[in-house]
């Protein structure tokens, strides 16, 4: 683990001699199988994952320039990496509680960055007004010359936000109340500051999904917490009746901005329709090999050019993150990566619903409301495969694995000790 966090900066960053540290991750599983007998700790995550990596290769024949898509490819293996190293460490309850601290210290630094590096969104006047007195830091990183768009940013905090949350029910429901008050203090205090960051990014998108994970929590919280999801059903049907989402979603003004204003982008559902229709061209154009990873960005504007949104804007993806899988990998990239997200949400439940101490059980809770919540954020906007926010997600994929795993070594414990005991009776 150690190793990979050394590594990481390089990888999220490669170009030139820093792309020579790609090779940390052979010796990584190398190293593996000598201290431990096995390459990777086997998931049932293996086999998709195999055919997503395949693709990544496959695309390499259809990228225009293997320095456009380099920052995406290492990204992919730098979570594919991260997602192996957690579950391999995780053994027993101690060091899934260890990970957990490394991911909560992780997420109060990513916060901290992105409220002084982002280049906040200006849908709403009193928000930004608000992002205005930030201060700004991180300007000139490649990828992010004016700072984090705010879209991306709110994408990232959809799969995070509920963690503290979910951490602190778990605690209050332990009923140590006394001994973990410092603790609840200090989630509390990261989740108003990660709801804090959500709002000012403005994405409409990331509320969405944000919403969609509340309502998961709220029904896995049980009978009062569906009656409560009853109550905000209820109102979300008044609110639609009076058009008040309506008027969030439309955009004020003309969408066809200039290159100054391509920072602050904020493309219309009009708009985002037309970027749709042009990355399912490129998937008919490149069923197979995709067009390679980071290209649509300087290929669609070339091939299928936008009518309503002016040349010079800088698309980075194609606001949907399945048609952005099929768009980089092709067709068999596209069902690799809808079967990562399908299998992550049936293994995150079934880790929730096993027999675990209340702490497993919420933080599972937590990874199941993020991976919702960044799944509907996905149908009109996208963090895409490869970008560096995306480590996020592995490490949440890594601890629904560990604990399913965990859980599936303790149920196989059970069934050789209830043997045992069914034979000795037997011989007795």
């Amino acid at each position: 683990m150690v190793v990979l966090l050394a590594a990481a900066p390089w990888l999220l960053f490669p170009g030139g001699w820093r792309s020579a540290v790609l090779i940390v991750l052979p010796l990584l599983w190398i190293g593996n199988r000598i201290v431990t007998g096995h390459f990777i700790a086997r998931t049932p995550y293996d086999v998709v994952i195999l055919g997503l990596l395949l693709m990544v290769l496959v695309s390499l024949y259809a990228t225009y320039d293997i320095a456009v898509s380099l920052p995406k490819i290492t990204g992919v293996l730098l979570g594919v990496g991260t997602f192996y190293v957690v579950v391999g460490f995780i053994d027993t309850p101690k060091q899934l509680d260890q990970v957990l601290m490394v991911l909560l210290v992780g997420v109060a630094v990513f916060l901290g960055v992105v409220l002084v590096g982002s280049n906040w969104g200006n849908k709403f006047a009193m928000l930004q007004q608000l992002s205005a007195r930030l201060p700004s830091f991180f300007r000139g990183l490649p990828g992010a010359d004016t700072g984090f768009h705010p879209a991306e940013v709110g994408g990232a905090l959809t799969w995070l936000v509920f963690i503290p949350v979910t951490v602190a029910i778990g605690l209050w429901t332990q009923g140590r109340i006394r001994r973990s008050w410092p603790w609840l203090i200090g989630l509390g205090v990261l989740t108003a500051a990660l709801l804090l960051a959500l709002l000012l990014t403005q994405s409409r998108s990331a509320w969405i999904g944000v919403a969609a994970g509340v309502a998961v929590l709220l029904w896995l919280l049980g009978r009062w917490g569906r009656v409560m999801l009853g109550i905000g059903i209820a109102i979300l049907m008044i609110l639609l009746a009076l058009g008040v989402p309506e008027r969030l979603i439309s955009n004020s003004g003309s969408s066809l901005v200039t290159a100054a204003d391509q920072a602050a982008f904020n493309p219309s559902l009009v708009d985002r329709t037309e970027i749709w229709s042009r990355a399912i061209y490129g998937l008919q154009d490149f069923p197979f090999t995709g067009m390679g990873l980071g290209t649509f960005r300087y290929i669609m504007p070339v091939l299928y050019p936008l009518f309503s949104v002016s040349p010079d804007v800088d698309l980075g993806h194609a606001h949907n993150e399945w048609l952005q899988a099929g768009v980089d990998l092709g067709l068999a990239g596209l069902v690799a990566f809808v079967a990562l997200q399908g299998l992550a949400l049936v293994l995150t439940y079934r880790a929730f619903r096993m027999d675990w101490p209340v702490m497993m059980r919420w933080l599972m809770a937590g990874v199941l409301a993020g991976l919702v919540a960044h799944s509907f954020y996905g149908l009109t906007d996208a963090v895409a495969l490869g970008a560096k926010p995306g480590i996020f997600v592995w490490v949440l994929l890594g601890l629904s694995a560990a604990v399913w795993r965990l859980g599936m070594t303790q149920a196989l414990q059970s069934s050789d000790a209830s043997s045992s005991g069914q034979a000795v009776q037997s011989t007795v």
